[in-house]
C-alpha cells in the first residue's frame, strides 16, 4: 500500500481517531494479524474465533503505526474507532482499487479459481504490471489485503473471490469492482452454507453486480448451471469449454495427464495435470485475448506455468509417484482427481480420500457416491479417511466393488496401513478437504520414500 495520512485513512472508513492529533501521522500498510505485522502498519482488530482487540497491544509492541477497532483499548497506539473493523477493512480497499484504478479480473467458481487466476496472472504479466494474491485470499479478510498489497505502478490486478455464505459475493464485488469477470464452474461446494444449487447460481453471478455495464463475463460453457442463466446476466457473455464455446480447443490430447491442443492455429501444452486445467487455461486465454496479449506468448506463459501447491502437483518420492490434491476436496474436484490417476500409467492405482467437508443436507448422499466413483475409475487401492467416508465404505460394500476399500477414522492407523501397503510402481492420490489435514499423508509417503523437499516435481 502506498503511503497514506491516518486522518484519510479514518475518514474513508468513517472512523473517529483517537487522538486527532495522529492525522499527520503516516501508515504504510495494514495488517490483520500482530504476530507478522510490519513496522509502520496498521493494525485491524478483527472478531473470529479469537477477538482482534485483545492483541492490539501485541501489535504495538511490533510495531503497529495505529490499530482499527470497534472500541477503544487501553494502549498508548493511535485508533481509528469504527462500527465494524471488517467492514472498514472492505472500505478501505475499495477506496484504494478506485484511487490506483487498475483493470481489474474477479475470478470465481466452484472449482479451478486459484489455478484460473494464477494461469492468467502469468499471461497478463508477460505484457503489465500485474499484481495477484500471493496466497489463496478470497474471502472478506483475503481480498481487500490482496488489493492493499498493490503498488502505485499495477497496471492489471487479477483477484479471487470466495463465498460460503449468502451475500457475501455482492460485498466482494462491490470492494474489487472487478472490469472482467470469470465464472469457472458452479458445483455442490459450500452447500452448508449457500444452500442449494440454484442459490449458489444466483450467487456466483453477482459478481457482476459493481461492474460497468460494458464489461464482458466470461463463463464455462460446459457448465449446464451457466448456460441456463447466460441471457440473465446484463453483460456481454463470452464463453469457453472443452466441448462448446467461444474457446474452444482443437485437437485435444493427454500424454501423462498433461493435455496439448490447438487455438487459432496456435500449440498448447500445460504443464498441469487433468481436464479441469484446460478449462483454466481456456478461461486465461479469453482474457488475454480480450486484453490484446498475443496468443502466441500466451502459450508459452501457459507452458511454463506450474501448479499452485497441493493442487494437483505430481510427486516423484523414490519408485512411487504421488498426485498431492490435498488442498481441499468436493464431490466435483473429486471426480475430476481421480480421472488424473485413471490417465497415468502405475502398476496400481491408490487413493487416499478424506470428508468432504461444508456439503450441509448434501453430505450423505455425496459421501456415498464415492463408491461409485470409485468404480467408474477402477482404482485398486482406496484408504477413506474420515466419519463421514464411513457413508462411501457401507455403499462400496453394497455394491460388492472390487477395490481394496479401507476405512480410518485414525490418521495413524490409516498413515501406518499406507506405509505398509504401497509399493514401488504404485501412483497414489492424496485428497480431502483441507480441514482433514491430508498433507500429513503426501508428507508420510515421501518421509518412507526418502524424497527431498527440494525435489518435488510440481
Amino acid at each position: 500500500m502506498k503511503a497514506e495520512r491516518l486522518a484519510k485513512i479514518a475518514a474513508v472508513m468513517k472512523g473517529r481517531l483517537v487522538p486527532k492529533e495522529a492525522g499527520e501521522v503516516y501508515a504504510r500498510g495494514v495488517s490483520v494479524d500482530s504476530r507478522t505485522i510490519a513496522p509502520g502498519e496498521v493494525f485491524f482488530a478483527l472478531k473470529g474465533k479469537r477477538d482482534g482487540h485483545d492483541f492490539v497491544s501485541h501489535a504495538y509492541q511490533n510495531g503497529a503505526i495505529a490499530a482499527v477497532v470497534e472500541r477503544e483499548v487501553d494502549v498508548d497506539i493511535p485508533q481509528i474507532i469504527v462500527d465494524d473493523t471488517l467492514f472498514a477493512l472492505g472500505e478501505l480497499a475499495k477506496e484504494y482499487r478506485r484511487t490506483l484504478n487498475p483493470k481489474t479480473i474477479g475470478i470465481t467458481g466452484s472449482v479451478g479459481k486459484t489455478t484460473t487466476r494464477e494461469m492468467i496472472a502469468k499471461i497478463l504479466a508477460t505484457k503489465y504490471t500485474t499484481h495477484s494474491a500471493k496466497k489463496n485470499y478470497n474471502n472478506l479478510i483475503g481480498l481487500p489485503l490482496t488489493i492493499l498489497e498493490m503498488g502505485e505502478d499495477v497496471e492489471f490486478a487479477v483477484v479471487e473471490l470466495g463465498i460460503n455464505t449468502v451475500g457475501e459475493m455482492e460485498r466482494l464485488s462491490e470492494i474489487a469492482a472487478p472490469d472482467v469477470a470469470v465464472i469457472t464452474s458452479i458445483a455442490p461446494v459450500h452447500t452448508e452454507g449457500l444452500g442449494s444449487i440454484e442459490n449458489i447460481i444466483s450467487e456466483k453471478v453477482k459478481i457482476t453486480k459493481h461492474m460497468p455495464l460494458d464489461s464482458p463475463v466470461i463463463i464455462n460453457a460446459d457448465c449446464d448451471e451457466l448456460i441456463s442463466v447466460a441471457d440473465k446476466i446484463n453483460r456481454r457473455v463470452i464463453t469457453f469449454g472443452i466441448n462448446r464455446g467461444d474457446y474452444k480447443p482443437i485437437e485435444l490430447s493427454f500424454v501423462n495427464g498433461k493435455a496439448s491442443f490447438t487455438f487459432r492455429g496456435i500449440s498448447f501444452k500445460l504443464n498441469a495435470l487433468g481436464r479441469g486445467a484446460v478449462y483454466s487455461a481456456l478461461a486465461a486465454i479469453a482474457v488475454a485475448d480480450f486484453f490484446d496479449v498475443p496468443l502466441v506468448i500466451a502459450s508459452k506463459a501457459l507452458e511454463l506455468f506450474e501448479p499452485p501447491p497441493s493442487r494437483l502437483n505430481l510427486i516423484k518420492a523414490g519408485n512411487v509417484t504421488i498426485i498431492d490434491d490435498s488442498y481441499n476436496s468436493n464431490p466435483v474436484a473429486l471426480d475430476e482427481a481421480l480421472g488424473v490417476l485413471v490417465m497415468l500409467d502405475a502398476k496400481r492405482k491408490v487413493a487416499v480420500l478424506g470428508d468432504m467437508l461444508e456439503l450441509g443436507e448434501y453430505e450423505e448422499m455425496y459421501h456415498r457416491k464415492v463408491a461409485d466413483l470409485i468404480e467408474k475409475h477402477g482404482v485398486d487401492v482406496v484408504f477413506l479417511f474420515g466419519p463421514r467416508m464411513e457413508l462411501a465404505n457401507a455403499r462400496a460394500l453394497e455394491m460388492g466393488l472390487d477395490s481394496k476399500i479401507l476405512w480410518f477414522v485414525d490418521p495413524e492407523k490409516l498413515e501406518t496401513q499406507l506405509l505398509e501397503e504401497v509399493r514401488d510402481g504404485d501412483l497414489i492420490l492424496v485428497k480431502g478437504s483441507n480441514a482433514m489435514g491430508m498433507k500429513r499423508f503426501v508428507e508420510s509417503l515421501i518421509g518412507r520414500f526418502g524424497l527431498k523437499r527440494g525435489d518435488e516435481e510440481e
